[in-house]
């Protein structure tokens, strides 16, 4: 599967690379701005948008087509820094611990940071995997009014090191688990709301 990882996905030795998985159900401005701040904060080389076949947290049916996602996705993340693909589908994952895995598996040289809004650290003791999940990779969240930071960083706090937004750069060498908070204006956007007007 490694294989088949790396031949789709061409990524230079020894570089940075911020995984950012999602439904994108649909992509909006939101997402261009946490992963532009994302590659801006952390030092990143390269910022991958993760369009997931499905995420076993949300209701299937409540998902737009594939297809439709990743067209959104593609039509949002217009930027030669950000690379959109639904490579879980092919890879067959639909976990973040076991896409993580074989991204790690595939490019031994490369460093990665895993990127996510509070919405979704505030979830992650429901994650599979979720101990084991945040001492692979370094993660770096953007907050959202709907999850207050300081709620999602009482519950890290317990099993990771705060690496502090002044030294941002700094966590992708940090040894996990440990995480750090981007800084940007939070905005309250939603996938279900843009859903709802289309």
């Amino acid at each position: 599967m490694s294989k088949v990882l790396s031949e789709m996905i061409i990524l230079p030795e020894d570089s940075k690379v911020g995984l950012f998985g999602g439904s994108f159900n649909p992509a909006h401005e939101w997402h261009y701005q946490v992963a532009n701040e994302a590659y801006k904060s952390l030092g990143l080389d390269l910022v991958i948008w993760l369009v997931s076949p499905h995420n076993p947290l949300k209701d299937r049916n409540s998902l737009m087509p594939l297809s439709k996602r990743m067209e959104s996705a593609k039509n949002t993340a217009l930027s030669s820094n950000f690379i959109v693909t639904d490579i879980e589908k092919t890879i067959n994952t639909q976990y973040s611990f076991d896409t993580v895995s074989i991204f790690q598996e595939s490019y031994p040289t490369v460093k990665f940071i895993w990127i996510m809004g509070s919405d979704n650290a505030a979830q992650i003791e429901e994650w599979k995997n979720w101990k084991e999940f945040i001492k692979k990779i370094p993660m770096a969240i953007y907050p959202r009014a709907t999850n207050p930071i300081i709620d999602v960083e009482k519950k890290l706090k317990k099993n990771a090191k705060k690496i502090g937004m002044e030294n941002s750069k700094d966590l992708i060498n940090t040894e996990t688990p440990c995480f750090t908070f981007i800084n940007g204006p939070m905005n309250d956007i939603s996938s279900t709301r843009i859903r709802r007007e289309m």
